[in-house]
């Protein structure tokens, strides 16, 4: 083999086995670090896993090279450390515990030696035996360790990762480059130079197909890779003896001891604790926290008109191991912390908050009454937690939430609640506190009977949240603190008295969505609610739209995936022909996929309202025809409905657009319409046999229909 040869070779080799690092990148802090040290990887384990294979066997080759990974994982305890101080012991916790450090990190993970560890072994082992395989002369058995530690990579990120298709077309294209120059060098026919050229234009051309046809094709695939993190227990759990809303009665007492002290360009309000179970005496926390690096992962789903801000805190006088942040905290520096993203709360890992200074920078939502006005609340079985009321609830507070919260849409009925909290009972910041059920029994008054309730902070924010849940709305109790006294050009102080208490209620689109239920208090922005927690009243008659019974949001599958041809052995133009070819075949089966997905997604999501119930329902007739239950043309809607009662509320909606007014139609009855439209489809497609399910997307009819 010539050395140009040779060269191409390995540098395939070499990009083959890095480019699962473009999977496990996204998934870190610092993503152009892990490209770099995944490359190094890549490129290190080739080249000394060669070098030892020409002196020694290849056992002896493989454990020579395991011994240098080790010593990389040593040099890099030292450079990147992690929980484990020291080179030495750091390195030998990793290596015993890294997967298990990135299943209980909180993404994007810090890239420390006991996160890097697993990826690094892993593109180093892949590294390793693609070598040994390449130099025993076989090269697609070469790029089997690639494609599994791709796979790997795949099942690490969950499946809320991004899709690897630039992962797969850089394989692709790494692969084909391999094969071919590996061949046209084995061929010896003089001819090294050309057959290598044309075996990295047919690379070329398959990574050009990889990347343009895998994702229209693949976008609607329904499969998800698993997710191993639930298997894995968070290291860091609650302290159900600490409830940090019982200290909010004694602080009010006292509101003039030092917390902590806030350095900030602007004042900022502060959110200390979640609070989301109720157990009917007290709220506790999130059952765990897993440790997190300086970045933070964003919420889900992103609040509205967010505004960076940076503070730099110093804990004097706090309880607990909690760390005030920012709004929804992004990043924080000073301090090794555990995080809770569905909560947003920061815990500092020794487990005390108390004499710690750190940097804490988050996105402060700017709330607006008309973000969560029409929003429905979700029907996803992971938020019943947040609507239980456990056993021996008093019959006051199903009373109260019922007289109060009304039937209204879900959003009016949280403004009424957090209304008459704030109208209808006074402060007393001195009183005794207690939130739990006998507590709230004879905290709350019935609307009327003219006399006004009084309570602590915490009995608000408790009321407030179990009325909530009262009336079927998934809320929780959050705990914070305002801006503080002037202390200093820059800084504020925070003293007990500025401790305060709000409830959170979520809405599907939205998120938690913040409420001021305190009279007399006004949160400006972080962690308060909208200022007033009010709405715009719907008109008389009105009523929040709803979701008809069934529907859920589904996607069509893709057609299965096709095998990419390797290039022609020989060497000859012949690989070229029959690329050439295999393109020519492919094209249908990516065109008309391609094309139906865009008309679909024209129909179902551009367009008013009105012309995407119209696109909904014509997209049902084309699913029924290619089922074989065409519709007659003289069928109106309503007998179409007749014939699957399951349309009837969409057939409704259609007459209503076609007869009625069509400009009277709302967002969120279209989204309804195409959840329904998206559902049916695929219950459709499901009904028929295995290969009618492969061959319902590469159909064209419906594109002449």
């Amino acid at each position: 083999m010539s050395r140009t040869a040779a060269s191409i070779t390995f540098a395939a080799l070499c990009t083959a086995v890095w480019a699962p690092a473009l999977v496990f990148a996204p998934g870190y802090a610092d993503r152009v670090m892990m490209r770099v040290l995944l490359g190094c990887a890549a490129v290190a384990s080739v080249a000394v896993t060669t070098a030892l294979a020409g002196r020694l066997s290849r056992v002896g080759a493989l454990l020579g090279g395991l011994l240098a990974l080790v010593g990389v994982v040593v040099a890099l305890a030292a450079w990147r450390p992690g929980q484990v101080p020291g080179a030495v012991p750091g390195a030998a916790d990793a290596l015993l515990h890294t997967g298990a450090r990135i299943l209980t990190t909180t993404p994007p993970a810090p890239t420390t030696v006991d996160t890097v560890t697993l990826p690094l072994a892993g593109t180093w082992l892949a590294g390793a035996a693609a070598a040994l395989a390449l130099r025993a002369g076989r090269p697609l058995l070469a790029l089997l360790p690639p494609v599994v530690l791709l796979t790997g990579a795949v099942v690490l990120a969950g499946p809320d990762g991004a899709p690897g298709y630039l992962a797969v077309t850089v394989l692709v294209a790494a692969g084909a480059t391999l094969l071919g120059a590996f061949t046209a060098a084995e061929s010896g026919d003089g001819r090294e130079t050309r057959a290598v050229l044309r075996a990295i234009g047919v690379a070329v051309l398959l990574a050009g197909l990889a990347a343009f046809a895998g994702p229209p094709v693949l976008a609607e695939w329904s499969r998800r890779p698993p997710d191993p993190r639930p298997a894995a227990k968070p290291p860091v759990t609650r302290d159900e003896a600490v409830n940090p809303l019982s200290y909010l009665p004694g602080w009010g007492a006292r509101p003039l001891d030092p917390l902590l002290t806030v350095r900030t360009a602007r004042p900022v309000e502060l959110r200390w604790v979640t609070l989301s179970e109720f157990t009917g005496e007290t709220w506790l926390p999130e059952q765990g926290y897993s440790p997190a690096g300086e970045m933070l992962p964003p919420p889900v789903p992103a609040p509205p008109r967010p505004t960076s801000q940076r503070a730099t805190l110093t804990v004097a006088n706090l309880p607990g191991p909690w760390l005030p942040a920012v709004g929804n905290p992004r990043r924080i520096e000073g301090v090794p912390v555990s995080y809770d993203p569905e909560s947003g709360t920061l815990v500092a890992r020794d487990g005390r908050s108390v004499g710690h200074r750190y940097a804490v920078t988050g996105d402060v939502p700017g709330w607006r009454p008309t973000d969560a006005a029409r929003a429905l609340v979700p029907t996803d079985p992971a938020f019943d937690r947040y609507r239980e009321l456990p056993p021996g609830a008093p019959s006051r507070i199903g009373e109260v939430a019922a007289v109060v919260a009304g039937t209204d849409s879900p959003y009016r009925q949280a403004v009424r609640l957090a209304e008459y909290l704030r109208r209808d009972y006074v402060l007393d910041a001195r009183g005794r506190g207690g939130h739990g059920y006998a507590n709230l029994a004879a905290f709350l008054v019935m609307p009327g009977e003219g006399r006004r309730g009084s309570g602590t902070a915490d009995q608000f924010a408790s009321a407030f949240a179990v009325l909530a849940r009262a009336a079927g709305l998934p809320s929780r109790v959050a705990v914070g603190f305002g801006q503080g006294g002037t202390d200093g050009p820059d800084g504020r102080q925070v003293r007990t008295g500025d401790a305060l208490a709000w409830g959170e209620v979520y809405f599907d689109g939205v998120g938690w969505v913040p409420f001021d239920v305190i009279p007399g208090t006004r949160t400006a922005s972080g962690s308060g609610a909208a200022p007033e927690g009010a709405a715009p009243t719907p008109a008389p008659g009105s009523a929040a739209p709803q979701r008809p019974e069934g529907a859920r949001p589904a996607a069509p599958a893709a057609p299965a995936e096709k095998d990419t041809p390797d290039p022609d052995d020989s060497g000859t133009w012949v690989g070229l022909t029959v690329a050439a070819l295999v393109v020519l075949l492919a094209t249908p089966l990516v065109a008309v996929p391609a094309l139906r997905r865009r008309r679909t997604r024209r129909r179902l999501h551009q367009g008013t309202p009105a012309d995407r119930i119209l696109g909904a329902w014509a997209e049902l007739l084309d699913g029924l025809r290619l089922a074989g239950r065409p519709v007659p043309v003289a069928h109106t809607a309503k007998d179409v409905a007749i014939g699957h009662p399951s349309l009837e509320w969409l057939a409704v909606q259609v007459n209503a657009v076609g007869f009625g007014h069509a400009g009277d139609v709302e967002s969120v009855q279209a989204t309804a319409a195409v959840d329904l439209a998206y559902g049916y489809v695929r219950t459709l497609r499901r009904s028929r046999s295995r290969l009618r399910r492969l061959l319902w997307w590469l159909d064209p009819r419906p594109l002449f229909w």
